[in-house]
């Protein structure tokens, strides 16, 4: 804003209007003092000391009529804000609140005359009143916490073990006409019900996961018993029978790992171990699928070792992933490629698994690591799957403190490729959900 907007701004209040008219008849005043005859300033001065009352008489009614307008404006939006059925926290620069309306009364079983004023601080979580408040305030400090937006506004969702709570928290500037920060707002919603639900939704899976894997295992060890007995036409089909007694258990235990990634029950044991080792053992395991699709699995190994912090069975269900799909969806007589590079300057190892399969379409691919989903094309050639693999795969990575992607060219295969952090000190201390 430049000098004269400023100017104009300034001219349009009331008080600075009556303010101005003065200085000016003073100044005319002044002019006529010095160069009109006595007679003609007399009358110039009764004139303009009247049209100064007058100034002054509209400019108090205008700065009245003024401070009634601005505080019928705050009157409404207090209202306003007082009767939102979500929470509302209103906070200066220095964490002093300065606003809490009557569902944040509610949700935080506090007063608003209790934190009006009050500075909160990390350290405050102490004080078991303002521990599920500091959460909000602080989300790092929640067990658990998924960032949405980090843009403005910054929303994120935390869990709250006691009392069992999950929030969404959406935080604005407030910034004055020079754009310097004011304050802040933070809107609260609880969202324990859709929680509830979800819980209920999941127990239910879990259950139904759990009370079918049993009687699978049973099915797939008579099937097992029965190929290794019998005549060459029976053990055929015996083996058909276990290979999809494994993809039905495979997809039973793919609901079971999402429910448990849902509810923050998703757990890593993390330990220190050699990268290309690690590989070497789940390539091995996969070599023996691979070769019944006819398919080349190559891992190139790297020139030096790298040391990772992981937790080797998790991240094995998610290396195990990539290297399946790019097996199952590949060309009879292709090849799968391990490889690994170094990245940002030594602080984290990219894994590759290149394919030449059928490979994704572009259209897909934003959607290709969200639950359940599954390319049409893959559906043709693999009509059973969850749709669950490359969700909980993502949320392998990321927990390990990494990143996933994916390059596809359709018709010409496909490349996933995952980073995984070489400083141990980058590998998260807390479960994080990614949706």
């Amino acid at each position: 804003m430049n000098f004269w907007d400023k100017f104009k701004n300034l001219y349009r209040l009331p008080a600075t209007f009556a303010l101005f008219i003065l200085l000016l008849s003073g100044l005319i005043l002044v002019i006529l003092g010095a160069f009109a005859a006595p007679g003609f300033v007399t009358l110039s001065e009764i004139l303009v000391f009247v049209g100064v009352g007058i100034a002054l008489v509209k400019g108090s009614a205008d700065l009245a009529e003024f401070k009634t307008s601005a505080r019928l404006k705050n009157f409404e939006l207090q209202a306003v804000i007082q009767y939102l059925n979500d929470a509302v926290i209103i906070y200066d620069p220095d964490f002093r609140i300065t606003e809490f309306n009557r569902a944040a009364e509610a949700l935080f079983n506090l007063k608003k005359e209790e934190v009006s004023g009050l500075k909160v601080s990390p350290e405050s979580i102490r004080l078991p009143r303002l521990k599920t408040l500091i959460m909000v305030f602080f989300p790092t400090l929640a067990p658990t916490v998924t960032q949405i937006s980090s843009g403005s506004p910054q929303i994120v969702e935390i869990i709250i073990d006691e009392p069992a709570l999950k929030l969404r928290s959406a935080t604005t500037q407030i910034s004055d006409e020079n754009g310097k920060p004011k304050g802040f707002l933070k809107i609260v919603e609880d969202l324990s019900r859709e929680k509830q639900a979800a819980e209920s939704k999941s127990e239910f899976l879990t259950v139904a996961a759990h009370q079918l894997r049993t009687p699978l295992t049973a099915i797939k060890w008579v099937f097992e018993t029965i190929s290794g007995a019998a005549g060459p036409e029976i053990k055929e089909n015996a083996q058909k029978g276990v290979e999809l007694s494994n993809r039905i258990i495979k997809i039973v235990n793919d609901l079971l790992d999402a429910a448990k990634i849902e509810e923050g029950r998703f757990g890593f044991k993390f330990q220190e171990a050699d990268l290309s080792q690690f590989i070497r053992n789940v390539a091995t395991e996969a070599a023996i699928v691979a070769e019944s699709y006819n398919i080349k699995l190559n891992f190139v190994a790297p020139p030096k070792p790298y040391k990772v912090k992981i937790d080797p069975e998790r991240l094995g269900i998610a290396l195990t992933n990539l290297l399946n799909n790019a097996i199952r969806y590949n060309s009879s007589g292709g090849s799968v490629t391990i490889n690994l590079e170094e990245m940002r300057g030594g602080k984290f190892v990219k894994v590759n698994v290149r394919d030449t399969g059928v490979g994704i379409p572009e259209n897909e691919l934003k959607r290709i690591f969200t639950k359940f989903h599954r390319g049409q094309n893959v559906v043709d050639l693999e009509p059973n799957g969850s749709g669950l693999g490359l969700y909980i795969t993502k949320n392998i990575v990321q927990g390990h403190g990494g990143e996933i992607s994916v390059e596809s060219e359709l018709g010409r295969g496909t490349k996933f490729s995952f980073t995984l952090p070489l400083s141990f000190s980058l590998v998260p201390k807390k479960r994080t959900l990614y949706d």
